[in-house]
C-alpha cells in the first residue's frame, strides 16, 4: 500500500503552511498586477465579479469571471489527475503529481510575466490570470490530500472560524483543556498566508523584477519536501 501524504504530520503541516504562503502571495500579486482581481481567494473574486457586473464595468467583470472559471478548471484537472480508487487519492505519488502540475503552471506564469511588457494588459494579462488561477485551483485539491483533516489553503474563512471557536472554548473553560494540535496548525497556516501576502506586497513595492517567484518557490519547496519524504520511506 502506498504511503499516505498525511502519515508524517510534521511534513504535512509544513506543506500546507507553505501552500498557504503561496496563496497569500498570489492573492496580493494578482490584485496589484492583474487588474484588481484575486486568483486564489474565490470568495473575494466572486464579490468583485458581481460588484463590477452590476456597475457595468465589464472589463473588470471579465477578469474576475476568467479567474473564477480558471480556478474551477484547475480544480477539475487536479481531480482528473487523481486515481479512481478513493483509497489511493491521498497517497504521496498523487500529491506529488498535483504539486508538479501546480509548479508547472506557476513556472509558466513567471516565464510569461518576464517576457511581456509591464504593466500587464490585454491578452497577456488574461493569460496570466488563467495560469495563476488554474494553479490555485490545483493547489486547493492538493492541500486536501496532503493533510488528513483537509486544511484549505486558498480560503481562510473556515480556518479562522475554527481557530476562534477553539480559542474561545479554551479561554472560557468550555470543554477544552488545551488547544488541539489541529487548531494550532490552523493558526500557523493563517500566519503563513499573512507572511506570503506581506512578502509579495514588499517585493512589489520594492520593484522586485518577478514577485511571482515567491509562490513558485513555496510550491516547489513543498514538492521537493514530499519527494524526499517518499524516497526516505521507499
Amino acid at each position: 500500500m502506498e504511503q499516505a501524504a498525511a502519515d508524517n504530520a510534521g511534513i504535512a503541516g509544513t506543506g500546507v503552511t507553505l501552500l498557504c504562503f503561496a496563496s497569500g502571495a498570489t492573492d496580493v500579486l494578482s490584485y496589484l498586477t492583474l487588474g484588481h482581481v484575486f486568483t486564489s481567494a474565490m470568495t473575494g473574486c466572486m464579490a468583485l465579479f458581481c460588484l463590477t457586473l452590476i456597475n457595468r464595468k465589464f472589463a473588470a467583470a471579465s477578469r474576475a469571471g476568467v479567474s473564477l472559471l480558471s480556478y474551477a478548471v484547475g480544480s477539475a484537472a487536479a481531480t482528473l489527475l487523481q486515481p479512481r480508487d478513493p483509497a489511493k487519492v491521498r497517497t504521496l505519488p498523487v500529491v506529488r503529481r498535483l504539486l508538479l502540475a501546480e509548479t508547472l503552471s506557476l513556472a509558466a506564469y513567471c516565464t510569461v510575466s518576464l517576457l511581456v511588457d509591464h504593466p500587464f494588459a490585454g491578452a497577456a494579462r488574461y493569460g496570466l490570470i488563467v495560469l495563476s488561477a488554474t494553479a490555485m485551483g490545483i493547489q486547493a485539491v492538493a492541500a486536501r490530500d496532503i493533510h488528513e483533516r483537509g486544511i484549505i489553503t486558498v480560503v481562510l474563512n473556515i480556518t479562522i472560524t475554527s481557530v476562534v471557536i477553539a480559542l474561545t472554548r479554551r479561554l472560557t473553560h468550555r470543554g477544552l483543556a488545551h488547544l488541539p494540535a489541529h487548531n494550532r496548525l490552523q493558526g500557523i497556516v493563517i500566519l503563513g498566508y499573512a507572511a506570503g501576502a506581506l512578502a509579495s506586497a514588499g517585493a512589489f513595492v520594492s520593484g522586485f523584477a518577478s514577485p511571482g517567484l515567491l509562490p513558485l518557490a513555496a510550491v516547489l519547496l513543498t514538492l521537493i519536501m514530499f519527494t524526499i519524504s517518499g524516497v526516505q520511506h521507499a
